[in-house]
């Protein structure tokens, strides 16, 4: 069967970025889906994607910080960041979060 699968115990190769943030990505050809987790003391500067993502929360918390204004996502919660939108994130604890992205593919399928 070509179907990838990947479990909670067997995450996409993930890739560590600094202290308290780790992504794998699993490619598609329409799109990917980028594995996140996030841990304590997450600040990510304000910035801006060409690119929508929609997300959702798997566990744990973080948020979005838009200037003084802070957005908090639980498990559970799905999230949409349009294109261009100024966001900020902050985690204080642990959060395990997916993401699709368009901009990140695969060129062509697999056989």
């Amino acid at each position: 069967m070509d179907i990838e699968v990947f479990r909670s115990e067997n995450l996409p190769q993930m890739q560590r970025y600094g202290e308290a943030l780790e992504a794998g990505i699993v490619r598609g050809n329409m799109g990917s889906l980028v594995v996140l987790k996030l841990g304590p003391g997450l600040e990510l500067d304000e910035h801006v994607h060409e690119q929508e993502h929609v997300g959702a929360v798997l566990t744990g918390e973080f948020s979005f910080t838009d200037g003084d204004q802070e957005t908090v996502l639980h498990a559970g919660d799905v999230y949409r960041i349009p294109p261009n939108v100024r966001h900020g994130v902050r985690c204080t604890g642990h959060a395990l979060v997916v993401q699709t992205r368009a901009d990140l593919q695969i060129e062509t399928r697999s056989a």
